[in-house]
């Protein structure tokens, strides 16, 4: 079948330079290929299409009928380059992105909402949540990721390195003794989320890490946040998500002199040849996001 379209975009080629000779050059064949590929393909089609002379060539009624078709094929075909070609100048078509909960609820809304203002062609099918996808199998054509990716099948291109905070809310604070070391937590109500059930807080040369019960587990910051919000207790947020609370004091920062471990931003996706305009945009507008900047160094 391939060796046949090959061969109808020869005989138009005939067929339009009206000789062997000059349809040859064009092709870059020898012209005895040109020949024998043309009566191969009259051999398959049980026609002639063309009547040969020593001077000229002519279409036969089948010839005639036969390059309407091969006509609307290279047509076709031009066509599909063009599509290519626009594709390239002006990114279109969908883009599959998946982002855990806390992320893609806050910043990724917004880098979305300007990338879409940027490139209005590209649509955009977003799934929020912690769950880890299999970007393959699941149809997805990138992911941002916590942490660096496990997978070396995939590509993972690092946006910063942001800080965590402990927080809780100043009445929930107001109604229990200072905090002045984390073995304290141990007495107070903690929303932990499931990936992060343990937490490590430095101090100079001092380090503690609490294995926390599971008193309050949640698979979503956002939840861990509200619940922080409504004095529920203390729990570990990305200073994305404490940023505003913490300057309206709607949240207070539990043991500030404490650092808390910090977690890596990454995007990743299936590969690094042949991307769509469209992921390729989308990789770069990231990138270089001061929507991500802010709180990613």
């Amino acid at each position: 079948m391939f060796r046949q379209l090959q061969d109808m975009a020869l005989f138009a080629l005939v067929s339009e330079c009206g000789s062997f000779t000059a349809a040859a050059k064009r092709a870059g064949l020898p012209k005895s290929s040109v020949s024998q590929r043309i009566s191969q393909l009259e051999k398959a089609l049980g026609l002639r299409l063309l009547n040969r002379t020593t001077r000229q060539l002519n279409l036969t009624f089948a010839g005639e009928r036969y390059l309407v078709h091969c006509q609307e094929m290279l047509q076709a075909s031009e066509r599909a380059g063009q599509v290519i070609e626009r594709l390239r100048d002006n990114p279109s078509g969908r883009l599959r992105i998946t982002s855990p909960a806390g992320l893609g609820a806050t910043l990724l809304a917004r880098l979305n909402t300007a990338f879409q203002q940027t490139y209005p062609d590209v649509t955009l099918e977003v799934l929020v949540s912690d769950d880890i996808r299999d970007l393959v199998q699941d149809g997805f054509d990138i992911a941002l990721r916590t942490g660096q990716p496990q997978d070396s099948s995939l590509i993972g291109r690092r946006i910063g390195y942001c800080e965590r905070l402990l927080v809780a809310s100043p009445d929930y604070l107001a109604r229990h003794k200072p905090l002045e070391h984390p073995v304290q937590l141990a007495e107070h109500r903690c929303i932990a989320h499931h990936a992060w059930t343990e937490w490590g807080l430095k101090k100079g040369d001092d380090y503690y890490r609490w294995l926390l019960p599971p008193t309050h587990m949640t698979d979503n910051l956002i939840y861990a946040r509200e619940c922080a919000l409504n004095h529920g207790g203390i729990t570990l947020l990305p200073r994305f998500l404490t940023e505003e609370m913490t300057v309206s004091g709607k949240l207070a920062q539990v043991l500030p002199e404490w650092e808390v471990e910090g977690n890596e931003l990454w995007l990743v996706y299936p590969g690094r040849k042949l991307n769509t305009p469209a992921l390729a945009c989308f990789i770069e507008f990231a990138m270089q996001s001061a929507i991500f900047r802010e709180f990613y160094v």
